[in-house]
């Protein structure tokens, strides 16, 4: 591919939207079983709309819920990431993924994370963060709360979206601006603390929040294919990242889902050139950007220098 050589970050993948029936069947041959078949997933693409989405999520669903059926597929998930030359990423576990024992937390976790961190090979840096639903209760909130502070303060997990994580120093990724409008990002703003909003499309509509943002220097993870897949943005010339482009925000571009939505990291460089005009200076800042919006702040290896 041509962009191949360049570095490349990403901030926002979904773990439980990784898995595609290539990966399955790859699985497969190495003699794993899995509670979803590669016929199951390959039935469930193309997708097209925000139901079809939803449908992948439930055929994909009976995958959730315990970490070690995410090895096999993070396995290959990771190794495609280094074949596309991608340095540092940061994955997004689900609460479901988290061990539910409270006093086996930190082992549990911490043996998940060494098995991943020897997928990376000094090739590439892979660091999590929870995605919490904003409509869980009070209660719910607060118990999460507590188990992910320990998880940070034991370097396990880095972000979140709660206030009360943001006065313990874990970083806030919100997403917002995807299907509602600037006032969700509004929202997010005052009342979220985010370092970084992720899709973002309705910043462009309200002239205020683009100053905020270029102002504050807060990150936007844009994710074209999803948002063009799922119709939150239509048509895909309409994808305001080109603007984003031209306004000097700090953005970076993802996959959010790449298996429903059938994408790479890769694909999405070759969309933002082919569709967006972006050239290779383009890429080498928009890496720079998400590397300095990153959760985690030591690196580990060279690869990043």
């Amino acid at each position: 591919m041509r962009f191949r050589h360049i570095p490349k970050v990403e901030l926002h993948c979904h773990a439980d939207g990784i898995a595609d029936a290539a990966m399955l069947r790859e699985i497969e041959g190495r003699g794993i079983s899995l509670p979803v078949t590669a016929e199951a997933l390959q039935a469930a693409v193309p997708v097209r709309n925000l139901d079809e989405f939803i449908h992948w999520f439930r055929v994909a669903d009976p995958i959730e819920g315990d970490p070690e059926r995410f090895k096999p597929i993070l396995a290959v998930h990771v190794a495609r990431l280094i074949a596309q030359n991608v340095t540092y990423t940061e994955i997004m576990l689900g609460t479901s993924e988290l061990p539910r024992d409270d006093g086996k937390l930190i082992e549990e976790f911490g043996k998940f994370r060494e098995y991943v961190t020897g997928l990376e090979g000094g090739k590439i840096q892979v660091e999590f963060l929870v995605a919490v639903a904003r409509n869980r209760p009070p209660e719910t909130l607060e118990k999460l709360a507590d188990r992910l502070i320990r998880l940070r303060a034991a370097n396990l997990v880095f972000g979140i979206a709660l206030a009360r994580l943001h006065e313990a120093g874990v970083g806030i990724e919100i997403h917002a601006g995807e299907w509602a409008g600037p006032e969700s990002v509004w929202g997010a703003l005052e009342n979220g603390f985010p370092n970084r909003i992720g899709h973002g499309v309705a910043i462009f509509q309200d002239p205020r929040l683009v100053e905020r943002f270029q102002r504050d220097r807060l990150h936007v993870e844009m994710c074209p294919t999803s948002n063009f897949k799922t119709r939150s943005v239509d048509p895909l010339e309409a994808h305001p990242i080109r603007r984003a482009r031209e306004l000097g925000l700090s953005f970076s571009v993802s996959t959010d889902d790449p298996g429903p939505f059938e994408c790479s990291l890769e694909s999405e460089y070759e969309l933002l050139a082919g569709q967006f005009g972006f050239q290779e200076h383009d890429f080498e800042v928009m890496a720079e950007n998400a590397l300095n919006a990153r959760f985690q702040p030591q690196l580990r290896y060279a690869v990043h220098g």
